[in-house]
């Protein structure tokens, strides 16, 4: 196939077969998970789990390329030595050896009966990793600790060795920003109607589901992704459109996209990732401003710009009008006064009391998925989060009552270090450094798009300072592929 590039003639080479299979498996990942409640059901994670394990082994499968694939000769390529030669596939390995080697070596045992669960301390090897045995999956255990995270591990190692094309990478950023437009939409036809069910047949808290996230704040991080999602292709297709001096380009429907997007993070109701999310769209449309006025020459003259940005600030306008956007301001004011010890002062108490359990087993941590079982022990030593608090009319002063229940921390790093520990930390501070790394060797730091779309797991990461994102698959499988995507193509464009 050929098609004529400046009146020459160039040969646009076909995607692979095993690659498209590849880009298919991903894609179907990347919608199932934020459908499926965000993937937080224990049969969603089994699901995405075989989805990420089936990329894996099309990535892995030796390709036979022919000239209808690539400039050059016909060709066999082995994909496996790719995989060993990727250091996130030895992080992940050695997470896992870490996690396996605690469920092996229990230091709790779960106990239930009519009247409840409870934990039984157990002889176990006190200078191994330990966790708690028996924990019933529904609830959280190691081995889903390791289906959910190992979902995201094995996602990336497939993208990074098996996408060869950059035209793979775009089709996956793209399908990420529709689907996730979609959602948007459902988010913003659920507020106007005023749902009261999940996807209208699902029963959840009715104030805390957005759109297909049972979480409000799951739903602010995830369109967090899909904001960064639009806006750097929309940056990419725009910078695309002017080097080959082509007169339209997609990136005004992704602009309109990123709007979309912002308008329904803004009525989620989460203020921490709306706050994060709208601090990314005044760094783009800032850094998007400089390049239009210090442009030297190329793309379209500047006042079709400014009338162009005039055009999208009329439209964001009309939004605001036409969804009545200042109850958005009334509802976060309403929230933050009635709510403000369970939305600060409760997490940061929560905060204090997951390091204290981590302080009990520094080096190794508790436990992958032990936090709810054992939180309790050094929750009870912090009433304001032991037992649910509520104003007393008649005594006009708070009153405590029955036991509050805690899945997560509320912050993803006291979190982890109070389940694996030190050991854990460093993993992950392993994992950050070789991202800075790669940034640096693939020129992602020159590369406009390449930072936008990675500003989205960034902010995500802040937010995991006051919330747990990572702790919802959708979030934590977005934010893993954008990056490893990114990464991806910062190191195909270097070649």
């Amino acid at each position: 196939m050929r098609q004529s590039i400046g009146g020459e003639s160039a040969k646009v080479y076909r995607l692979h077969p095993l690659e498209k299979a590849l880009a298919v498996v991903t894609a179907t990942l990347l919608i199932f998970q934020p459908w499926a409640v965000g993937g937080m059901y224990l049969w969603t994670q089994y699901v995405a789990g075989g989805l990420a394990l089936l990329a894996f082994i099309l990535a892995l499968i030796p390709r036979h390329y022919t000239e209808d694939h690539h400039a050059g000769k016909e060709m066999k390529l082995i994909m496996w030595p790719k995989l060993l030669r990727f250091p996130f596939f030895w992080l992940g390995a050695t997470y896992v050896i870490f996690v396996l080697i605690q469920i092996a070596n229990p230091a709790w045992q779960f106990q239930r009966s009519d009247q409840g669960w409870w934990l039984q301390s157990i002889d176990y090897i006190k200078w191994l990793p330990h966790g708690i045995a028996d924990t019933p999956a529904i609830m959280m255990n190691g081995w889903r600790t390791l289906l959910i995270q190992g979902a995201a591990w094995l996602i990336v190692c497939a993208l990074w060795v098996g996408i060869t094309r950059r035209k793979t990478i775009r089709l996956l950023l793209t399908t990420l920003a529709l689907n996730g437009v979609l959602i948007a939409l459902v988010i913003l036809i659920q507020r106007l109607i005023g749902a009261k069910e999940l996807l209208w047949f699902h029963k959840v808290g009715p104030s805390y589901f957005v759109g297909s996230f049972i979480y409000k704040n799951h739903a602010g991080a995830f369109f967090i992704l899909i904001l960064a999602g639009c806006l750097g292709l929309a940056w990419w297709h725009t910078v695309h459109a002017e080097r080959r001096l082509e007169k339209s380009n997609p990136g005004l429907v992704f602009m309109f996209l990123a709007v979309i997007a912002a308008t329904a993070l803004m009525f989620t109701y989460a203020r921490a990732t709306t706050a994060l999310g709208g601090t990314l769209i005044l760094l783009v449309a800032l850094a998007y401003t400089l390049r239009v006025v210090f442009r030297a020459s190329g793309g379209p003259p500047k006042i079709v710009t400014a009338i162009t940005a005039l055009a999208g600030a009329g439209f964001i306008a009309l939004c605001i009008a036409s969804f009545n956007v200042d109850s958005v301001w009334q509802r976060f004011d309403q929230l933050f006064k009635q709510d403000e010890f369970n939305s600060v002062t409760s997490r940061r108490l929560a905060t204090q009391a997951t390091l204290d359990m981590a302080k009990a087993s520094l080096i190794t941590g508790h436990g992958a998925g032990s936090f709810r079982f054992l939180f309790p022990l050094y929750q009870q030593h912090y009433q304001e989060i032991y037992q649910f608090r509520h104003w007393n009319k008649k005594k006009q002063e708070y009153v405590y009552g029955r036991r509050l229940y805690w899945e997560h921390a509320h912050d993803d790093y006291a979190e982890l270090l109070a389940e694996n520990g030190l050991v854990g930390a460093a993993l992950a501070g392993i994992a950050i450094v070789l991202i800075i790394v790669s940034l640096w060797q693939g020129f992602v730091v020159t590369n406009a798009a390449l930072l936008i779309l990675l500003g989205g797991p960034f902010f995500v990461a802040i937010s995991a300072a006051v919330d747990f994102p990572f702790h919802n698959p959708a979030v934590l499988v977005g934010s893993c592929v954008i990056t490893a995507l990114a990464l991806r193509w910062g190191a195909l464009a270097r070649h």
